[in-house]
């Protein structure tokens, strides 16, 4: 929540007005993203039945995971895996929109709206998940099959990973945004993969919470992507007598 709270500040001190607007935004592509949901073909669901497959699967090792991760540490590691969880906070959306905003790059600024958009979005269904099921943080000692413990604590909040969740939202959107380059998006789906990885190797998560987050995370990016094409929704630098800033338009 500190994450959302510190981009929010820095975006208003760029934009008030877009600030504004992508709050206001939130809510519709929500509402679009429910209408989506009624479209939904046998391919969707086999791709959605896919992932549960697999996070299923993939908790049958989650003890052997932790234990691979523990028996691995080193000083290197320890030093790197701080970074690469950076990846999965808003530090690369504020980076792409302060670095657009400063060189009157609109496809930068657009690239790290969408992202911070798709961040929140994923976020949403991941704390909703983190506070249904309460699973225990692997660092408690208390086992990957620790469920139904309290809710709002950060303890047992381990199922999703949030972190996974904001680090593949915000690769899926720069990798959309940039397909036409060849190193971009296998440069953010490896950063986001070095960031989900980190928080099993840091002991706060189990590697089934990083599969569903990174999950929640691409089909958001997916998702956001396709909604803000649809609408044909940019983000334009202005200026005026007043100063500058931005705006929103589209055609909706």
């Amino acid at each position: 929540m500190k994450y959302i709270f510190l981009f929010l500040l820095s975006l208003s001190l760029f934009s008030e007005s877009l600030t504004l607007s992508l709050v206001e935004e939130i809510p519709k592509d929500i509402k679009n993203i429910g209408n989506n949901l009624k479209t939904l073909n046998k391919t969707d669901y086999a791709v959605g039945v896919g992932v549960i497959g697999t996070t299923l699967l993939i908790m049958q090792f989650d003890e052997d995971i932790k234990e691979f991760a523990n028996k691995n540490k080193s000083d290197t590691l320890d030093k790197l895996a701080p970074a690469f969880r950076k990846f999965g906070e808003f530090y690369p959306p504020l980076i792409l929109i302060s670095t657009g905003y400063l060189l009157d790059n609109e496809k930068s600024v657009e690239t790290g709206i969408y992202a911070t958009e798709a961040s929140l979005l994923g976020l949403g269904i991941t704390f909703l998940g983190k506070n249904i099921f309460t699973r225990a943080r692997p660092y408690t000692g208390n086992g990957s099959n620790s469920w139904g413990n309290e809710s709002f604590n950060k303890d047992y909040s381990s199922f999703p990973s949030g972190h996974s969740t904001v680090s593949f939202a915000t690769a899926t959107v720069i990798a959309e945004m940039y397909k036409d380059c060849k190193y971009i998006p296998k440069l953010s789906y490896t950063l986001a993969t070095l960031a989900a990885l980190s928080r099993i190797y840091d002991d706060k998560h189990w590697a089934s919470d990083v599969i569903l987050g990174s999950s929640i995370g691409y089909f958001s990016g997916k998702t956001l992507i396709k909604i803000k094409k649809n609408k044909n929704f940019k983000i334009v630098p202005i200026a005026d007598s007043n100063g500058y800033g931005l705006t929103l338009l589209g055609e909706f």
